[in-house]
């Protein structure tokens, strides 16, 4: 009777462990794996070898299964997933030691040894001083911010911001890929591109607060008050806004970052990094089973020690002090046994499993260890020579992108400026011309026209060779040597050295030492002669004074100085010309070549009355195109020179283009029953147009109503 006493308590209290331990938050799939236990259970009892229902559930033949469950995003339309995707590598490039480094050496590699290069040295120095310098764009920062988005999340989204009336770019930012839209146009070749406003630019139209801020904002851009909404998208040019995309996807209008090849070997990572940090943390708190009691024949009586509550409660006190103690002791009784239930095993050597994920992660960028870190033994370099023509390849690829953005950029400036390109003949420049297809917007009538065409510096880079740089110099110089016609600025190219500035030196150099030379041998013939030495013959003849010979020319003879002028004393016979006057300056090329005849217009005489004006009136000639005045070239810091070149582009686009703005947005007003009326948008919001300050440099296409004389023209 006590033993079924004892069973039943043991039963009950087994029953209400069980139910302790299921308490109300069970699910359904909890439920299913219990009662698939108790039927295998029930069918081992029952004698069978195997359970009779078969319940291991068969994993499905889809090959989208392994995403889908491990919560992978892989649809690359959806904006969601998308975002969640670019959030995640953002994640990995700031806390991954070989995406980190394999993403900044992408990003900057391809950058070095880029300088501008043109047939003209004073656009050469203007594009640099305006896309390179740190006063200008900086370029040589912004690319590498390009690269970083390029490289890290798929795309890079850079928006400039154009100064109309100087006729260059202000400043050029990237936008986050989360606030753009793309949306394919069957029409144009281009898509279309919308943003969202900045959540703090939203919530100052919002809340018009600070006043002053709200009040400065709608004076410059009163158009943004249409697009204030979060989920308001606002229309902008292509021109100023550009995407630059990582093209993963042919027929995907977004880029899909590189990283994305190697997403599950970074989830294995993570997997196996969980593992050994759950391995450190049994080692570092291990579970102790403790046993309390000794058996009869270990203490040698009849009677079994078994400690009571009370027993327990003061080992487990002691047990606790001893484990928070910084010296360690428990004593005790041979009746207590203590063992480590879960800290027996020792961390596991995943060095082979870490090193096939990191190979992995570094073929996503077309790397190798051998490349980086030399072949071991065993190995040789020959397997990587398809890696490398592989990286030479994508970042040759790359420099070409950055080059298109460059080219789009400058092509902007240009046209501003009217920095046309140019044939040079016996000392005369001719302007080179282009022919477009122009279509009319109101008839749809195709035409062929003429327009000038535009020159800018092209921007170089260092050549993307993995292989051996001594190598390649003497393999230069080997064919130099042969005959081949290798310029010296082709062979310095990947070198750091200015040519220009060496040459410089050189001449300086050249003429320090031929002065030295010159002054050591005065200082030789001034010492013999003092001293009365014999005196070499080459120094009597260089330094030694001779009578004149009165035969000679009298025109080569010396003659006294002429007399400057003193000004105020003397009488005044003409008016002498101080400076060059402005029709001077532009009648005289900088580079001091010929002035093409009809290059500068000719001044208008104040004298002249209407009857030498022409008959038609202005209005007649307002719409018709206007000679080109090639005014000579303005530095980047002459803001009034700049000025004036943008002058008549701008011009031009007022005739031809107008500007669309809109007014602010009114307030709603309430109406009499309590419903807000609705406003009526403006026809340019309606139909999702650009407009303000998105809508573009008005002067792009310009240069076509630009007009060039024949005999101006190569």
């Amino acid at each position: 009777m006590p033993e079924d006493k004892t069973e039943a308590a043991l039963a009950r209290m087994s029953r209400m462990f069980r139910r302790s331990s299921r308490g109300d938050s069970e699910t359904p799939e909890m439920r299913e794996m219990r009662a698939n236990r108790r039927m295998s259970r029930t069918a081992s009892e029952t004698g069978r070898s195997s359970p009779s229902v078969n319940f291991a559930t068969q994993r499905p033949r889809d090959p989208l299964f392994y995403w889908r469950q491990n919560n992978m995003p892989f649809q690359f339309d959806d904006p969601q997933q998308m975002a969640k995707m670019r959030a995640y590598c953002r994640l990995v490039y700031a806390s991954h030691p070989v995406v980190g480094s394999c993403v900044d050496i992408y990003s900057k590699y391809p950058l070095l040894g880029m300088k501008m290069s043109c047939k003209d040295e004073r656009l050469t120095d203007f594009y640099t001083q305006h896309f390179l310098e740190e006063d200008g764009l900086n370029y040589n920062k912004f690319m590498v911010d390009i690269g970083r988005e390029y490289w890290t999340v798929g795309e890079a989204w850079p928006l400039g911001t154009f100064n109309e009336p100087l006729g260059v770019w202000d400043d050029e930012e990237l936008l986050n890929p989360d606030d753009v839209e793309v949306q394919p146009s069957p029409f144009l070749r281009d898509p279309r591109f919308l943003i969202r406003l900045p959540a703090e630019m939203r919530e100052l139209i919002r809340t018009r607060q600070p006043a002053w801020e709200f009040e400065k904002l709608m004076q410059a851009y009163p158009e943004l008050t249409y697009y204030a909404d979060d989920n308001q998208l606002m229309p902008v040019s292509n021109i100023l806004l550009r995407q630059l995309k990582f093209e993963a996807d042919t027929f995907n209008k977004r880029g899909v970052p590189l990283l994305y090849r190697a997403m599950r070997s970074l989830m294995q990572e993570e997997m196996l990094n969980a593992a050994v940090d759950s391995v450190a943390d049994r080692l570092y708190t291990p579970l102790i089973l403790a046993k309390l009691g000794a058996s009869a024949s270990d203490l040698g009586t009849d009677v079994p020690w078994i400690p009571t509550q009370d027993d327990l409660a003061d080992f487990e006190e002691a047990v606790d002090l001893a484990l928070a103690g910084d010296f360690r002791i428990i004593m005790t009784h041979f009746g207590v046994d203590m063992a480590p239930v879960l800290g027996k095993e020792d961390v596991p050597d995943l060095t082979p499993d870490f090193d096939r994920i990191e190979g992995r992660i570094l073929q996503t960028f077309g790397l190798s260890k051998t490349m980086l870190a030399g072949a071991s033994s065993g190995e040789t370099y020959a397997a990587d020579a398809l890696n490398r023509d592989l990286v030479t390849q994508m970042l040759t690829n790359y420099q070409q992108l950055l080059h298109r953005h460059y080219r789009q950029r400058a092509l902007v400036v240009a046209e501003a400026q009217e920095h046309f390109d140019y044939e040079e003949r016996a000392g005369r420049r001719y302007v080179k011309m282009e022919e477009i297809l122009e279509i009319d917007e109101e008839t749809g009538e195709e035409r062929i026209v003429e327009q000038p065409k535009l020159l800018i510096p092209e921007l170089q880079f260092r050549t993307m060779s993995l292989q051996d740089e001594a190598a390649q110099t003497e393999f230069f110089e080997a064919l130099r040597e042969a005959g081949v016609p290798i310029s010296m600025r082709t062979r310095l190219h990947n070198v750091q050295i200015d040519f220009e500035d060496e040459i410089e030196k050189s001449r300086d150099e050249a003429v320090d030492l031929a002065v030295g030379e010159q002054e050591t041998r005065k200082a030789i013939y001034v010492a013999l002669k003092d001293k009365g030495l014999p005196i070499p013959q080459d120094l009597r003849t260089d330094f030694e004074p001779r009578a004149l010979d009165q035969s000679q020319d009298p025109s080569q003879l010396p003659t006294a100085p002429l007399r400057i002028p003193l000004l105020g004393m003397d009488p005044v016979t003409s008016q002498p010309t101080m400076a060059p006057t402005m029709q001077d300056l532009q009648s005289t090329p900088a580079d001091g070549g010929v002035v093409e005849p009809g290059s500068v217009p000719e001044p208008v005489d104040a004298d002249q009355g209407e009857g030498s004006r022409p008959d038609e009136s202005d209005e007649m000639r307002g719409d018709m195109p206007k000679q080109s005045s090639l005014l000579p070239f303005t530095p980047i810091g002459d803001l009034t020179g700049l000025l004036q070149n943008a002058e008549r582009m701008r011009t031009l686009a007022n005739r031809h283009k107008p500007k669309v703005t809109v007014a602010a947005k009114p307030l709603p007003v309430k109406a009499e029953d309590g419903e807000v009326e609705e406003i009526e948008l403006p026809e340019a919001v309606q139909r999702k147009e650009p407009i303000g300050m998105y809508q573009g440099p008005r002067h792009i296409g310009m240069r076509r109503h630009v007009e060039i004389k024949k005999e101006q023209q190569a």
